[in-house]
């Protein structure tokens, strides 16, 4: 099998000749120039990129961008103009210092942004790309994240969400009725999109909001949009890159295929056994813990191999990535991953 068909059988929940390897575009392009990728690609690794099937259209808003210097820092401030006021964002060398929500006003002038967001499918460019990024590339339908997770992970940050969940509690739900419309208009189109698989970038962690919150603003737009996913015959994954135990009940009772960029301790909080034995059903897209790669590689293949018996004894149902961060030493981690899932082969 390629990459593609490994992923495919990955994601029907078969057994592929070997356990699939694959690390996203963002972190590959760093470096995509070198031809020492051409190697790690003929051993199996795949480039996953993450295509948008849909394009937005602002009806009557305006992006700028401000660059300067700070500190001898690289300073970014964007700014979003409406009718109704306006809004920004500020970064310094890239790390945010400001998100665009603190006040009421400004969630008026967010919503109104939402509001007069045009959602319109780009079929044909989604398959363009496909088509672009050769044999080891995986076009992945995305959708982006949901409504609670756009204002917690883009829009507020995790400090002042856990203050607007009280103080601004009408403005924040006027902001994810929005965008949960904005939400709903993606899925229709992500489910008429060729590819069996749909990304939902949920950058979730339990720690931020625990389970009551988790099924009172999660777990209902699943229930009622990945059917929609699901009667398209996609497979459905959300990026759960954090700790998970405390909600694990409801992870198990959602609507959710796969759980990506699955990362067992220290940063998560399960290992591969323990999500096994919450979700026995689920597909695993596992991250390796960064810190593993600079282990000797005799220790790294083990470990490997050691989560793979944890979660995929039978080969079926775990694939591995790279979606947090590329280790420097990427010349000689990722190939002895690459050996040690050769021997995931079925005999």
């Amino acid at each position: 099998m390629d990459i593609r068909e490994r992923l495919e059988a990955f994601w029907a929940g078969e057994r592929p000749d070997e356990i699939p390897y694959t690390i996203y575009q963002n972190e590959w392009r760093h470096t995509a120039s070198d031809p020492a990728w051409q190697a790690l690609y003929e051993m199996g690794l795949g480039v996953t990129w993450y295509a948008r099937p849909f394009k937005e259209n602002h009806n009557g808003i305006e992006y700028i961008e401000e660059t300067s210097t700070v500190d001898g820092l690289p300073f970014l401030k964007r700014i979003i103009k409406t009718p109704v006021g306006e809004i920004y964002e500020t970064f310094l060398d890239e790390w945010r210092q400001k998100f665009y929500l603190e006040t009421a006003e400004d969630y008026a002038v967010m919503t109104h942004v939402v509001r007069n967001t045009e959602v319109i499918p780009a079929i044909d460019t989604f398959i363009a790309k496909g088509n672009e990024i050769g044999k080891y590339g995986i076009n992945i339908n995305f959708i982006g994240r949901t409504p609670n997770q756009i204002i917690l992970v883009d829009l507020v940050g995790l400090e002042n969400y856990a203050f607007h969940l009280f103080d601004l509690k009408a403005e924040m739900q006027e902001l994810y009725n929005a965008l949960l419309d904005n939400f709903r208009q993606r899925v229709q189109i992500a489910a008429e999109c060729p590819g069996p698989y749909v990304s939902v970038l949920e950058n979730f962690t339990a720690d931020t909001m625990g389970p009551k919150r988790f099924k009172e603003l999660l777990v209902p737009v699943y229930d009622e949009c990945f059917p929609i996913l699901h009667n398209a015959g996609k497979i459905v994954g959300t990026h759960y890159d954090g700790q998970l135990s405390a909600c694990k009940e409801h992870i198990a009772n959602a609507p959710i295929d796969l759980i990506e960029s699955l990362t067992p301790p220290p940063e998560g909080d399960m290992t591969l056994k323990e999500a096994r034995a919450a979700w026995p059903d689920k597909l695993f897209w596992s991250n390796i813990n960064v810190e593993l790669y600079y282990l000797p590689p005799e220790k790294l293949k083990k470990i490997v191999l050691e989560r793979v018996e944890e979660a995929a004894p039978d080969g079926k149902r775990l694939a591995f990535e790279v979606s947090e961060q590329y280790p420097a030493n990427w010349k000689e981690s990722l190939p002895t991953v690459l050996e040690a899932l050769k021997e995931t082969r079925a005999s």
